[in-house]
């Protein structure tokens, strides 16, 4: 069986399907032929050759049009929703820490990533720094944060169509929106049993909170990848951008990233070296094989886009790998300036010898993620995994099912060879193996959010698929048949236009902003502000805070208040014990004029020196340095 390349030259007549028969010798085979040689053609046959290439806007462009559209419009129209939301928010826990950390950016001074509660931080505050961009266009509030996660969700999203268009056709360029579109329509699910408090009820799609926001860059950085085994060097810079994003902001994201990345950058520069030698010149001379301009292959359409040209090339080259460099700027310099430093912590934890997970653990934990592209992300973000899930059937099939169609994308893509379509199937693999044997290496539980990255391999798989040239026996069937070509891209846009408007109804339905705000850290910032300095410095201190049955501290709340009151123009400190979440900034020097203290609430509660009220089960006093009681101030 032969297969018929989308990503070989286009030579043949619009209206031909030429496949040369290798037995047939004669005037009008050697007519047909590739030749032999890149330099054997005349200057005057070359000079034509570059006038008859396919413009930017070629005769399928409406199918380009459509895979972007179908794509972008719900994710503007979220961000359009965002922007025009009028609610206050006052944030709690991992989100207010990101507000925080995102407003210490604003002024160059955040060198990692979020805090991890194994006293370590994740490695570096890319995310930090693109969400300040987000800030200062649309007003410094926690607002910003959702609109900037939109924002970069839906660019990424948009990145993947554009990478497969470059590499293939705007019919490919289709499908890949569908399934770009089948993760969103996921993400977009919120509610309480679909979220953790973390994430808010709003749900993935709009969601800043670290975790979430990598998805669309690891799907983006997968197909990067696939498109640098197509031979693309920018494409790999851009892999290598990507990858710092995902794992700076999520650094169990990090193992199968840079895995990915590694295996893209060894298979590119292979082929650098045989090219160069002249072998990969050879390999596609010896295909002897003609594609036409409308070829029958109805996942093909008139056309590739131009190819970029040198000096743009370097440009991306350079900006890449410029702005990776940067990016990892403060994390050295945190590294260097302190003792120990945040990479010679994460070291040493990993290499304590905690004990990882079981081999049957990881299995179970991958399958879960899985299979969140099918049961939606209920079942992993509200349960530890390890084990086998309520719908374990579902979590093996899915598991399953992306091995046996990556691995069908890959025979059948090489075999065409189509590199990228075969280079994508093999990356899932890849892909597949390194995010088990990091799941083995998780300390602790399994929590869904270390997990849920899973869902972008079946995504990615589902899309190499569709991506493999069909067979020359089943393209020749098309061949001539006009109505036929024309009946299946229809299907295929209206899939497309389907998940898009299914999309649509998912972004419709996400909650107003009110529903991610933490009434108690409003309340808690409203009862004290008036008994402290104006602008003044004012420790923010526990003494058990939370539940009268568990005396556990009200964490989210307590993070939640030092955000609040740093966004009204305080100065909060902390102590020692917050040290690694806040940064050593924030640390309390005991010399506060005014000191916040949080307690689980008693009946005696009242009797307590400095005592202004409760909020919740929190029980709340200020007082001065001397432990001396205040008045209100206003």
């Amino acid at each position: 069986m032969r297969w018929l390349p989308y990503d070989l030259a286009l030579v043949a007549h619009s209206s031909d399907l030429a496949v040369p028969d290798p037995a047939h010798s004669g005037p009008e085979a050697a007519e047909s032929r590739p030749p032999r040689h890149r330099h054997s053609a005349s200057k005057r046959e070359a000079g034509r050759r570059t006038t008859a290439s396919p413009s930017i806007r070629p005769p399928g462009s409406w199918l380009t049009v459509l895979a972007f559209v179908i794509v972008a419009v719900p994710f503007a129209w979220a961000i359009v929703a965002l922007l025009t939301s009028s609610d206050h928010l006052t944030l709690p826990d991992d989100l207010a820490l990101i507000d925080l950390h995102t407003r210490r950016a604003l002024g160059w001074h955040q060198q990692l990533g979020v805090f991890d509660h194994n006293n370590w931080n994740h490695p570096g505050p890319a995310y930090f720094y693109l969400q300040s961009f987000a800030y200062r266009l649309f007003g410094s509030s926690p607002r910003a944060l959702f609109v900037g996660a939109a924002l970069w969700n839906g660019l990424a999203a948009v990145a993947c169509v554009a990478v497969v268009r470059r590499r293939t056709t705007p019919t490919r360029a289709v499908w890949t929106s569908l399934w770009v579109c089948a993760l969103a329509m996921v993400l977009a699910i919120g509610g309480t049993a679909a979220t953790t408090y973390s994430e808010s009820v709003l749900g993935a799609l709009v969601s800043p909170w670290n975790p979430m926001v990598v998805l669309f860059p690891l799907l983006l950085l997968v197909l990067l990848c696939a498109s640098a085994l197509d031979r693309s060097g920018p494409s790999l810079a851009g892999a290598v951008l990507v990858a710092t994003y995902v794992a700076q902001a999520d650094i169990s994201v990090g193992p199968l990233a840079f895995t990915l990345v590694g295996a893209a950058g060894l298979c590119w520069l292979i082929t650098l070296v045989a090219d160069r030698r002249g072998a990969g010149r050879e390999e596609e001379v010896a295909t002897g094989v003609t594609v036409s301009a409308t070829a029958a292959d109805p996942f093909e359409a008139s056309g590739h886009w131009h190819a970029t040209t040198g000096m743009w090339r370097r440009v991306i080259v350079a900006a890449a790998l410029g702005g990776t460099v940067l990016a990892w700027v403060p994390p050295l310099v945190e590294q260097v300036t302190n003792h120990p430093g945040n990479v010679t912590l994460i070291v040493q934890f990993f290499n304590a010898g905690h004990p990882g997970q079981p081999l049957h653990a990881a299995l179970w934990a991958f399958a879960s993620g899985a299979s969140v592209l099918v049961l939606g992300p209920a079942e992993v973000m509200g349960s530890l995994l390890g084990n086998p899930p309520a719908h374990a059937g579902v979590a093996v099939a899915v598991s399953l099912a992306t091995v046996v169609v990556a691995t069908a994308a890959a025979f059948a893509g090489l075999r065409a060879r189509a590199r990228f379509a075969g280079g994508l199937g093999v990356l899932v693999l890849v892909g597949c193996l390194a995010s088990v044997v990091a799941l083995t290496h998780v300390i602790g539980f399994i929590f869904g959010y270390l997990a849920i990255w899973v869902v972008v391999l079946p995504t990615a798989a589902c899309i190499a698929i569709g991506l493999v040239p069909l067979p020359e026996a089943v393209a020749r069937r098309f061949a001539g048949t006009a109505r036929a070509i024309t009946v299946s891209r229809i299907v295929l846009s209206a899939l497309g236009v389907g998940a898009g408007v299914a999309l649509m109804i998912h972004v419709l339905a996400i909650p107003p902003l009110s529903r991610a705000s933490d009434p108690h850290v409003g309340q808690l910032a409203d009862l004290v502000e008036p008994y402290l300095l104006s602008g003044g410095r004012v420790a923010v201190g526990d003494a058990g805070a939370g539940t009268a049955e568990t005396q556990l501290l009200d964490t989210e709340e307590f993070i939640g208040l030092v955000n609040q009151l740093e966004r009204d123009g305080y100065q909060p400190t902390v102590n020692a014990f917050w040290k690694s979440q806040f940064g050593p900034g924030y640390l309390s020097d005991t010399t506060e004029p005014r000191v916040i203290s949080l307690s689980t609430w008693t009946p005696r509660s009242h009797d307590l020196r400095g005592y202004v009220g409760q909020v919740g089960d929190m029980a709340v006093t200020v007082t001065t340095d001397s432990g001396a009681p205040v008045t209100r101030s206003s």
